[in-house]
């Protein structure tokens, strides 16, 4: 049981570090300083120092812009949430879950990252009552669910029925040319 836990974490570690990585490419702020403390805070919770991870993170926060701003905060709360700060976290995913929903809208296929970072987050700091359907975890984990379920069945949409059917591809009407 111990090992499959630290798999999980593991594995949540190397997702949430290539979602840091894949968002510092997407964003600009103020002459690079912020994609270079972001670097610089990616680089050392890669390296397991959470400390200085924090302190860059902090420092990016005031010189991001409408587009960082939500990631900033993504950053910052994975740190605190390895660090055990779990309230900190817990505020901090919030604040980028609002953040993104302005952005992008409430059914946006990029709030999943948020919503399941911020229901992982509450089952730990509310194991037994995160089992109940209610509970704030299972509520964040099937709207999550239900954007990418929704996302799912329109790629799966546009790929059978859409721009990508084999006969366009393919240049072939059938005729046997």
């Amino acid at each position: 049981m111990a090992r499959s836990a630290r798999g999980h974490t593991a594995w949540r570690w190397l997702v949430a570090v290539g979602w840091l990585v894949g968002s510092l490419t997407a964003v600009s702020a103020q002459d690079g300083r912020w994609e270079r403390l972001t670097a610089l805070g990616a680089q050392a919770v890669a390296q397991g120092d959470y400390a200085e991870a924090a302190r860059q993170f902090q420092a990016a926060l005031p010189l991001a812009d409408v587009e960082s701003l939500a990631p900033s905060c993504m950053h910052l709360a994975a740190v605190y949430e390895a660090q055990g700060q779990y309230p900190e976290a817990a505020l901090l995913y919030r604040r980028a879950l609002v953040l993104q929903e302005q952005i992008v809208g409430p059914d946006h296929a990029q709030l999943v990252d948020v919503l399941e970072a911020a229901a992982a987050l509450q089952r730990k700091m509310y194991p037994v009552r995160s089992l109940l359907p209610w509970s704030a975890a299972s509520q964040m984990t099937a709207r999550a669910t239900r954007i990418r379920a929704r996302e799912e069945q329109a790629l799966l949409q546009g790929f059978l029925w859409g721009p990508l059917d084999t006969r366009q591809a393919f240049n072939d009407s059938g005729s046997g040319e």
